[in-house]
């Protein structure tokens, strides 16, 4: 697999489809339908994708922390055979790293359900064990690139020996950072931004621009 330390994936449309990580806590905790109509206004152009999150937030007043990793696959709608495809990087040591701009307590479950060797999100507050409704610090499209650079510090990786994996307009900015870029099921103007394209439901469909 050449000279490639890292692949760093979002996660929203990228490893998961449909039920995304804000939302899904959202559905826990009973908050779906006025979760929806955030998503109609988000849509809509009323409101951004920021601060659609931060009314988002709100919803979670009150849920257990913990309910995330008890339901998580009950809920989301995740792609074919990412335990797999983490294996098959870390088998070359190559680490697998997550970034999302949801709240890091989904990125957690992810990271623990399928091996990942670290991930990065929005900080939504949790006292105690339950969320307050609050977002501490967000991670947007820039903020991205901090999280990668963070853990390349630590880890001793150059972005040229980064690939990165994802499918949404925040994940531009990383494409631009890492030495490769794939984009997965994604609209036209991403694809357009990255070295590689693909459109799949099975997440091993990555490894032939990876492998070499």
């Amino acid at each position: 697999m050449g000279k490639f330390k890292l692949v760093c994936f979002d996660l929203d449309d990228t490893l998961i489809r449909e039920i995304h990580s804000v939302m899904l806590p959202c559905i826990l905790n009973g908050k779906e339908k006025e979760q929806s109509l955030i998503q109609e206004q988000e849509d809509k152009g009323i409101l951004n994708y920021k601060s659609a999150d931060y009314l988002r937030a709100e919803l979670l007043l009150g849920l257990e922390e913990c309910k995330i990793a008890q339901s998580f696959l009950k809920i989301a709608k995740p792609l074919k055979n990412i335990k797999s495809v983490v294996k098959a990087l870390h088998e070359q040591d190559i680490k697998c790293l997550v970034i999302t701009v949801g709240p890091k307590q989904v990125a957690k479950v992810v990271c623990n359900i399928w091996g990942f060797d670290h991930y990065y999100g929005s900080d939504y507050e949790v006292v105690e064990g339950v969320f307050t409704g609050k977002i501490l610090n967000y991670i947007g499209a820039e903020e991205k690139i901090s999280c990668l650079q963070d853990f390349c510090k630590h880890n001793s990786i150059k972005p040229e020996e980064c690939i990165a994996v994802g499918d949404g307009l925040t994940d531009i900015p990383v494409f631009g950072y890492c030495g490769k870029s794939i984009a997965i099921n994604s609209p036209l103007k991403v694809r357009e931004s990255s070295m590689h394209a693909v459109d799949t439901d099975d997440l091993k469909d990555i490894l032939k621009y990876i492998v070499v």
